[in-house]
């Protein structure tokens, strides 16, 4: 805007040295006798040229105006931006894509002092997803495997002696970490006759749950993309 209102200012400046030229040209031609023809035409270009000017200053004012109003609102389009980052941020650490941190709980899966059979814990990881979901419905907010993040594509499955999550393999013993409250958390895994409670009782597992103040779990470090699934648009009806 500031480029164009100077553009504006230069060329009315050479119009008016032009018209001063024009004038002493004729003044030197013609001995400072101005024939009534050529006064006519000077007057008709003089007229010419202010009106282009008032037009040209007309153009330079609404200009400013324009640039007035877009300072107007810079301060509300600088809230909205920051609200549209924070809301960003929010979604991205849903989905797994930031390091976080904070309280909740840490629940550790080995095989039973004096258990011989070392696959017992192995073939039994899907028992992992009974504990995740159990975590989701009380509230998790951030879930890691072994140091997977567990996010809403991520996968399990048997492959030989390991477990793979996110296309990597894991090792038992098995540690899942969990964001949330802590509190709610426990009372959820530890709920009489409860998913630990068969583990330990009925597959012989050891499980330990831990509350902690300050768990770390990494971010998600593969690119979530859909294949098939599109956005569908709402209908806004206009009343």
């Amino acid at each position: 805007m500031k480029k164009n209102s100077l553009s504006l200012l230069i060329l009315s400046f050479l119009l008016g040295m032009l018209i001063i030229i024009e004038f002493k040209t004729v003044d030197k031609t013609t001995g400072g006798v101005v024939s009534s023809q050529k006064a006519n035409q000077l007057s008709i270009e003089l007229k010419s040229l202010t009106d282009r000017k008032k037009a040209l200053e007309k153009e330079v004012q609404a200009f400013d105006e324009r640039i007035q109003e877009y300072k107007d609102s810079e301060a509300e389009k600088n809230v909205l931006v920051k609200n549209l980052k924070e809301d960003t941020k929010k979604y991205e650490t849903l989905a797994g894509y930031y390091d976080v941190k904070g309280p909740g709980v840490i629940i550790t899966m080995k095989k039973a002092q004096g258990e011989t059979d070392e696959t017992k814990l192995l073939y039994n990881y899907d028992q992992i997803l009974t504990i995740i979901n159990k975590l989701n419905a009380a509230g998790a907010e951030a879930i890691s495997i072994n140091g997977e993040r567990y996010v809403s594509s991520t996968e399990m499955h048997l492959s030989g002696d390991k477990v793979m999550v996110n296309g990597n393999p894991i090792m038992t013993p098995f540690e899942i970490k969990c964001i949330g409250n802590s509190d709610i958390l426990e009372s959820a895994l530890n709920m009489r006759f409860g998913t630990i409670y068969h583990l330990r009782k009925d597959w012989n597992l050891d499980v330990d749950v831990k509350k902690e103040d300050n768990i770390e779990i990494s971010r998600y470090n593969k690119t979530i993309e859909f294949k098939y699934a599109k956005p569908v648009e709402a209908n806004v009806k206009v009343k």
